[in-house]
């Protein structure tokens, strides 16, 4: 058994994982800590490519690293399989391309756990994310984000993150954001392989949330940073991140037992991203958006009941 768990889900971007993986190695104050890191690939990292990172790790105390490559690709699946995978009693989560600038950072969020027996799971800020005050007025007016720093928006998008990095104090959130957030691992027991959740997985960092926090308390800690070297698009395709939002977002809503007007919400979010789409001259965003809403709007579509969780 390990105090902590972190997982790393990756797809054929060793440069991006060896940089995360050297900014771990340098992590300080964990000498007490037992930690195990999980790869879970969707790709085919070679042995001698894992030794190098074995030895990055070397000098971080009390560290093992385990590699699992799996047969079905997804970072949901990736999420979900290392919950039964790893033994931490938390498990701490990393996109590929995250970096920790801070060697204080995995000190900070332990501390926070300590703080608060009822808290079961903390994230960190990435550097760099803001909007202007007419970014704010707009992505309230389209519902793709809140007013309040740790609320989803009435159609469960995340935009409200672009407020953090205005934050100072610890702050309790309905969500996480993905490339750094980490659980109570017993917190995230009601995860399932939702077969809608392939491929990119959009909004999978806000199912976790909503999860785990039927068991506790999620908050933000403002003095966790680290660097996001996030791609400017994502590597599936527009069209099929576009239809993803939809139809995500939707079962989303089913999980949170949303009112009608969320769902309302939802389809005049994605209206306003068909017409940016549109403007933008994105052929393949604008027919994943349609696409997304015709989604929405079918009474037949399957309602995976046996997945809403009571």
């Amino acid at each position: 058994m390990h105090d902590l768990s972190i997982v790393i889900p990756t797809r054929n971007r060793i440069s991006d994982l060896t940089r995360c993986l050297e900014s771990i190695a340098g992590q300080v104050q964990l000498e007490d800590i037992s930690i195990e890191l999980l790869i879970m690939d969707d790709g085919d990292i070679p042995e001698e490519t894992l030794e190098q990172f074995r030895n990055i790790l070397a000098g971080l105390p009390q560290t093992k690293l385990r590699y699992y490559r799996k047969t079905k690709p997804g970072v949901w699946l990736s999420r979900y399989e290392a919950v039964s995978l790893a033994d931490g009693d938390i498990l701490l989560t990393f996109d590929d391309d995250a970096e920790l600038d801070d060697p204080l950072y995995i000190r900070r969020m332990l501390d926070t756990y300590a703080t608060d027996p009822g808290i079961v799971g903390v994230g960190g800020i990435a550097k760099g994310l803001s909007s202007s005050p007419s970014g704010k007025l707009l992505g309230r007016l389209t519902c793709q984000m809140s007013g309040s720093p740790g609320k989803l928006s009435a159609s469960t998008l995340a935009g409200s993150l672009l407020l953090w990095g205005e934050t100072k104090e610890t702050f309790e959130t309905d969500f996480f954001h993905g490339c750094n957030m980490s659980f109570r691992r017993s917190a995230l027991k009601d995860m399932k392989p939702y077969p809608w959740m392939t491929s990119y997985a959009v909004a999978d960092d806000i199912y976790m949330c909503h999860l785990a926090s039927r068991y506790g308390k999620l908050v933000i800690n403002p003095q966790m940073k680290i660097m996001h070297h996030e791609s400017p698009s994502s590597r599936d395709k527009a069209g099929r991140v576009a239809r993803a939002t939809a139809v995500n977002h939707y079962y989303l809503l089913n999980l949170r037992q949303a009112p009608l007007t969320g769902y309302a919400a939802l389809l005049w979010t994605l209206t306003y991203l068909t017409g940016k789409s549109t403007l933008k001259r994105n052929t393949s965003a604008v027919s994943g958006y349609i696409q997304g809403i015709l989604f929405v709007l079918n009474p037949r579509k399957n309602k995976y009941r046996e997945y809403m969780i009571d």
